[in-house]
């Protein structure tokens, strides 16, 4: 079996869901780490075995991974240390390691954003979780991308530099690519969740209304699923997102029951939902600078 259908084996037995990280693993990255370069540890180095851990660290920062991209960072270092025993077959390797990085990508886009998964292993649904730990591994991919780009770039003859450039560059913009499509995925799940709350949504006491109740509650909700997936500027990005979307439909519900700003009574009721509102998302721990300017929730006259 070639690495490139082992991949794709591997990637469809994938669950999405944050695996624990063989002690093994983490003693890779921490010599990668240690050495500068994408490499094996020798064997004559035995770690000592401990228990897996729930994140891989690098540098000291967390990642959520997948059993499958710890697998791919090992080929990736396997493939470098090939190169260094055989010279001569570097151009083939790189061939080969650029297939696989773009398999890797590929592939993981249709079990996850485009759903594969659900039968392929038999998930209920592709979640905000799955959907966090899938954008995780990507980044953890591009952490090491510059390291396999240096090895190659030093075994093979300057002529050959400008290819290697333009392979990596593409991968890097591809998996880049894949991070944003995943942001707005995220994104999209809660604008159909707010249109349908603001579809039933009035201006009638009790405020908080129970629709607003139920927005926040779903807000919260997702930033509980991705906080310890998903880096916390990462985690603010898509909630700004979030935020300008739901004051775009807000607005837009406000158009169609001709609720004006205007001082009037609705005008208050209004005002004390978007209140509760701001306070539940500057209550959540990784959004800051959210702009709670309000004035442009209010229809045109």
């Amino acid at each position: 079996m070639t690495d490139l259908s082992g991949c794709s084996l591997i990637l469809d037995n994938e669950r999405w869901k944050p695996a624990d990280v063989p002690s093994e693993f983490q003693y890779l990255i921490d010599h990668i780490q240690a050495n500068g370069e994408m490499c094996i540890p020798p064997k004559t180095e035995s770690p000592k075995i401990r228990k897996p851990e729930e994140f891989l660290l690098v540098d000291g920062e967390r990642y959520a991974v997948v059993g499958t991209i710890l697998m791919l960072l090992k080929m990736v270092a396997e493939y470098c240390e090939c190169v260094d025993d055989m010279p001569g077959v570097a151009t083939d390797v790189l061939t080969r390691l650029v297939e696989l990085l773009k398999t890797y990508n590929s592939r993981s886009c249709q079990l996850v954003l485009g759903a594969g998964a659900l039968q392929l292993v038999g998930l209920k649904t592709i979640t905000t979780k799955n959907l966090a730990v899938a954008s995780r591994c990507l980044q953890l991919m591009i952490r090491f991308l510059p390291l396999a780009r240096s090895h190659f770039e030093r075994k093979l003859p300057p002529r050959q530099h400008v290819s290697v450039a333009k392979h990596f560059d593409q991968i890097l913009k591809d998996y880049e690519d894949h991070i944003r499509e995943i942001e707005l995925k995220l994104v999209a799940i809660m604008g159909m969740m707010i249109d349908s709350q603001l579809a039933k949504w009035e201006a009638k006491p009790p405020m908080p209304s129970p629709g607003m109740r139920a927005i926040c509650k779903q807000v919260a909700k997702l930033h509980e699923a991705i906080l310890d997936l998903l880096p916390s500027e990462q985690i603010n990005r898509i909630f700004q997102r979030v935020h300008a979307s739901f004051k775009t439909k807000f607005k837009q519900r406000l158009t169609k029951l001709n609720i004006l700003n205007n001082s009037g009574p609705q005008h208050a009721l209004v005002t004390s939902d978007m209140t509760f509102y701001m306070n539940q998302l500057r209550s959540l721990s990784s959004v800051s600078n959210m702009n709670d300017e309000m004035a442009d929730i209010w229809p045109n006259r």
